[in-house]
């Protein structure tokens, strides 16, 4: 296992040094979810030319209509974006602040433990995934403020759904800092 994730920061380690000019740059930036409702805070940061890496954690809601309840939960998730059309942005000059491009990817999800507990609820479970997406990314102006949507299939394993495949969507509004 080891030698298995030092292959792999070897590897990373190798593609930033090979990329001299970034079409991706570093981010610090809180997300508000509007499908998927939740607030989190992530760092993105460049591995190559056009691809990143982001971690998120966060506070996520499950909604259960039935019962008319809400529960919080903690998330963690760590995604890989190529941001497939980022240079033809740049070379025709459109707004890439912010990495504002399309991109393709993939993430890993977890939904760890309950914040409140409620009936409708084992408050025990937890959701753990990962899905390949498709997804754009839009910054408003120079305001800081970005459009964010992405999509695409996702398998999940034991907690909240029961459903596999399903269909993973993050979408909101980010502010860069």
């Amino acid at each position: 296992m080891k030698i298995y994730l030092s292959a792999i920061t070897l590897a990373l380690s190798i593609f930033s040094a090979n990329s001299q000019t970034k079409l991706v740059h570093s981010l610090n930036r809180i997300n508000l979810d509007v499908f998927a409702t939740g607030v989190n805070y992530s760092k993105e940061f460049p591995i190559a030319d056009r691809s990143t890496l982001e971690g998120s954690i966060g506070i996520s809601s499950n909604y259960y209509f039935d019962d008319f309840a809400v529960q919080f939960r903690s998330k963690i998730s760590v995604d890989y974006r190529f941001y497939y059309n980022i240079a033809s942005r740049k070379r025709n000059g459109r707004n890439i602040h912010g990495n504002s491009a399309s991109f393709i990817g993939a993430t890993t999800f977890s939904h760890l433990f309950p914040i409140n507990k409620i009936e409708q609820s084992d408050n025990e479970s937890f959701l753990f995934g990962g899905a390949i997406f498709w997804g754009i990314r839009q910054q408003i102006k120079d305001s800081g403020f970005q459009v964010n949507f992405l999509a695409g299939p996702a398998l999940a394993m034991d907690g909240l759904t029961e459903r596999n495949p399903a269909l993973y969507v993050r979408t909101g509004i980010s502010y860069l800092f």
